[in-house]
């Protein structure tokens, strides 16, 4: 190959992408992702409010007086005791509040059927902040539910431990008693603290409730039902769906192999872009497509392609040769490699096709022809390159091919080893010989390297990508490889691109197949008087030209 670029060259990337530009084309290009995950998020949070039990919250509070730890009055007495941390004593209090005891009390006090534990599951008392109150948090299926229900385990608890606190005073009491009846003595002394005083102390204690618990705000109905909270709900569900939409976005994009978009080629290698083919359809896609079965915009898309070419060589005489491969199987090279030699002929270019692909070759029944010796005979010099080449009606001796022939071996690969003999070499100089152009159907490199010698020979190296399906992994592969043997690439042709909005000025009107558009794909008789000088890519509009409807 001639005139190649230094390797280091190209295989530096062509630009340097910002984080900022990569994170806004990620999310572009997993818009769609990002929609269905905050859509499917949004109907989940409507779904439960439509469906979710409502729930009504009400609070009430206990206001906690811890008694002094010198106060002997209080002495041997359950109640809460003042301590160094303030905020412990709370927290005591807290705990006396959802105890089985006063659940069991609430339980009788409402008439409720629930088992203490489950009437538990619904109840919270937690101490506010860092005061000595501590505020009691039920649940409820109504508003009255709920109040009732926080304003019963408040009094329950003020209850019960009111309960225990006058069972230790009686205790006390009559223990005191005993001792006054024992003692004449301490029966006729009523000083503060003497038995008889304390005594009288126990017994007013004993006409009032616990004095450490009493309830300071009792709970007001609610206004509303505290879950689900439809704003909130569906706000939630939004803002979840933009996190997990964003987040899987940028995980696929990690994780994704293939390539996406344009600008990966150029963060890889310093190569053009010749072309953007559009896709085919599904219903076309039955083997590589030939010129009668593409679309408007996709014979546009290789005149594109055949412009590029020639205008990169513009000014170098002689014939030309370009080899076209691709990263993987499936990417469309080897329709590339049809539609752009027949866009050449149009052209009224000379033009052979050669077959290098031994392994699967699909030229011949795309273009509906067959040839019983092919690239493989002329490799082993069964019979000159001239007998072994074969035309179709549509472009007569403008375009001729090079089939693999009925003799290539199936899917052994024998017959592709030929392709290593000096003989390869031999046959695009002696096809360069008889032609303007030969484009070479080569198979993806990365996969079989049997066209390697071709690719050394040939003047130009066409890739073949597709967005969406050629593997980033292979396509540096493919680079690596192309370099290792001193091979600089032309540029891209890039597949499955997107069809261009409003048609396209130069797109033919009719539908693919149609006799307006096989009036564009005539075939092109070079008159005998101007001759196309060998390189020149021709114009499909020459005045030295004129049309043949194909056949």
């Amino acid at each position: 190959m001639t005139d190649r670029a230094p390797t280091a060259e190209w295989q530096e990337p062509q630009i340097e992408q910002s984080a900022l530009r990569r994170y806004v084309e990620t999310l572009r290009e997993r818009a769609l992702l990002i929609v269905a995950v905050v859509l499917l998020t949004t109907a989940a949070a409507g779904v439960y409010v439509l469906t979710a039990d409502r729930v009504f919250t009400a609070e009430s509070d206990l206001l906690v007086t811890p008694v002094s730890g010198d106060d002997p009055t209080f002495a041997g007495l359950g109640v809460i005791r003042e301590s160094n941390d303030p905020t412990r004593d709370v927290a005591t209090a807290a705990r006396f509040v959802t105890t089985a005891a006063v659940a069991l009390r609430v339980r009788e006090e409402l008439g409720l059927r629930e088992r203490p534990r489950d009437i538990l599951e619904r109840v919270t008392a937690e101490p506010l902040a860092s005061s000595n109150v501590v505020t009691i948090t039920a649940e409820g299926a109504s508003a009255s539910a709920a109040r009732d229900l926080a304003n019963a385990f408040a009094e329950g608890a003020v209850a019960d431990r009111t309960d225990r606190f006058h069972a230790q005073l009686d205790h006390a009491i009559d223990r005191l008693r005993d001792n006054v009846g024992d003692s004449p003595q301490q029966a006729t002394d009523s000083g503060p603290e003497s038995l008889v005083g304390q005594l009288a102390r126990l017994e007013v204690l004993r006409g009032g409730p616990d004095p450490t618990l009493r309830v300071a705000a009792p709970a007001d109905l609610p206004e509303g039902p505290s879950s689900p909270r439809p704003r909130r709900s569906l706000a939630g569900g939004l803002l979840a769906g933009l996190i997990l939409g964003v987040g899987g976005a940028f995980a696929l994009q990690v994780l994704d192999p293939r390539l996406r978009r344009e600008t990966q080629l150029q963060e890889l290698y310093r190569l053009p872009i010749l072309a953007r083919i559009p896709n085919v359809p599904r219903s076309a896609r039955s083997g590589p497509v030939p010129p009668e079965r593409l679309r408007p915009s996709s014979l546009e898309a290789y005149r594109t392609l055949r412009a590029t070419l020639v205008a990169y060589r513009r000014g170098r005489a002689g014939p030309r040769s370009i080899l076209v491969t691709s990263p993987s199987p499936g990417e469309g090279k080897t329709t590339t490699a049809i539609n752009l030699a027949s866009s050449l002929a149009l052209a009224g270019n000379r033009v052979v096709l050669v077959e290098a692909d031994l392994r699967r070759p699909a030229v011949g029944a795309a273009l509906g022809v067959s040839a019983p010796r092919g690239t493989g005979s002329v490799l082993v010099e069964r019979v000159p390159l001239e007998d072994a080449l074969v035309t179709t009606k549509s472009y007569g001796s403008y375009l001729r091919l090079l089939l693999a022939g009925d003799d290539v071996g199936a899917v052994s690969g024998w017959m592709a080893d030929r392709l290593f003999l000096p003989t390869s070499r031999d046959l695009i100089e002696q096809a360069k010989q008889i032609a303007d152009y030969v484009i070479v159907d080569s198979p993806p490199l990365t996969a079989v390297i049997d066209a390697l010698p071709l690719a050394q020979r040939v003047d130009d190296v066409l890739i073949v990508v597709r967005l969406g399906k050629t593997h980033l992994t292979r396509l540096r592969q493919l680079g690596e490889l192309l370099a290792r043997h001193n091979v600089t690439p032309t540029g891209f042709a890039v597949a499955g691109a997107k069809e261009p909005s409003g048609g396209g000025y130069y797109v033919y009107g009719g539908r693919p197949g149609s006799s307006q558009e096989a009036k564009g794909r005539g075939v092109f008789r070079r008159s005998p008087q101007s001759p196309s000088p060998a390189g020149d890519g021709g114009s499909d509009a020459s005045p030295d030209l004129r049309p043949t409807p194909a056949a």
